[in-house]
């Protein structure tokens, strides 16, 4: 016969089946506070976003995803993933791109997908597509719709405005050019073909499309420090007294000067001022060495003395290019960027580079 519990057993019985109730009830009010945090923060967000399971039948969605899509009532209480989609497609732009990106998902229910999707009436949506998952098994998807039509319209506006810009400064570098061969005829095309031959080098060098523009501009305005040297000592032609010489080098300075002020989202003023810097130390105006000298002017310097010896001076005939070739060659190293003089040679005597003397 079994022997009845006592009542301290009796009392620790009941305790324990109101602890666990209690448990429950605390349980219970938590998730309701989750969901109710959860419902908050989608009606809360700017995103319309919309909840699917794996049947593609629509869990829950907030107001704003029914709202700037433009899904009417009748469609999203079908809470029919299939229907929505359906009126989304009547408004995309690229009705099978569209197909193929959600085609796509349902062939993988565990992929993540992100694209731009542009309506017929201009609008432009980022749309995101997460696989939801509990204990790491996937039950359904998450839609999100962000309407981004004012930042492409900003950034479009932004890059028209930039590329006005560009068109200016380039327009101004050019005009500095100019100023810098009216004053001195005999090097008419100078600076335009040095130019030419540093975006060559640059470009084969592997450097970014934003420093071979960078270096393609200063070269064309690197002598613009001549400006300030008397016309007769430009054109003399006759070999220059060590005091014209001197004259002659304070021109890499000037031209920092002239520069430096503008803010270029390129080193102009640097490279201006240090195109006639030499590896070894022996280039003017600050005797910079090696790695100091940055490698937009150790191109510079290179398609400099290139143009120079191989074109008509008022003190020489041209030297021609074989004899350029030879001289930055034999100074690689000591004078010239390795690198720089490798891939000038290289344009010269494999790819067929000529300098274009024609004026533009």
């Amino acid at each position: 016969m079994d022997e009845k519990p006592s009542y301290n057993e009796l009392l620790q019985k009941v305790y324990g089946l109101e602890k666990e109730s209690l448990e429950r009830q605390q349980t219970e009010i938590e998730n309701e506070r989750l969901v109710s945090m959860l419902r908050a923060t989608l009606e809360a967000t700017a995103d319309g976003i919309a909840v699917v399971d794996r049947e593609g039948k629509i869990v829950r969605f907030n107001q704003r995803f029914k709202e700037i899509l433009g899904i009417p009532e009748s469609v999203m209480a079908m809470k029919d993933d299939n229907l929505v989609i359906g009126h989304i497609l009547t408004q995309v732009k690229d009705r099978e791109a569209f197909l193929k990106k959600i085609g796509d998902l349902y062939d993988d229910p565990d992929a993540q997908d992100h694209d731009i999707v542009e309506f017929k009436d201009g609008r432009i949506f980022e749309r995101y597509s997460l696989p939801e998952q509990i204990d790491g098994k996937s039950v359904g998807r998450v839609w999100s719709f962000r309407d981004i039509t004012a930042r492409k319209r900003t950034e479009k506006n932004l890059q028209k405005s930039f590329k006005t810009l560009q068109k200016a400064m380039d327009g101004v570098i050019q005009a500095m050019a100019l100023t810098v061969e009216k004053r001195d005829p005999y090097t008419a095309g100078h600076q335009r073909r040095v130019a030419d031959l540093a975006e060559a080098i640059s470009r084969e060098m592997g450097l970014s499309k934003k420093q071979v523009n960078g270096i393609s501009l200063a070269a064309t305005i690197h002598d613009v420090g001549k400006t300030s040297i008397p016309a007769d000592i430009l054109s003399k032609p006759g070999s220059l007294t060590d005091h014209e010489f001197g004259i002659i080098k304070t021109h890499p300075v000037v031209g920092y000067d002239i520069m430096k002020e503008i803010e270029f989202p390129w080193p102009i003023a640097q490279s201006v001022r240090q195109h006639h810097e030499r590896l070894d130390g022996s280039g003017y105006p600050d005797g910079l060495k090696g790695e100091a000298i940055i490698v937009e002017a150790r191109i510079i310097a290179v398609s400099d003395v290139v143009e120079a010896m191989s074109s008509h001076r008022p003190y020489r005939a041209a030297l021609g290019i074989d004899k350029a070739l030879e001289e930055i060659a034999k100074k690689k190293n000591t004078f010239y960027d390795p690198v720089a003089v490798d891939v000038c040679l290289w344009l010269f005597k494999e790819k067929g580079f000529k300098f274009n003397n024609t004026k533009k």
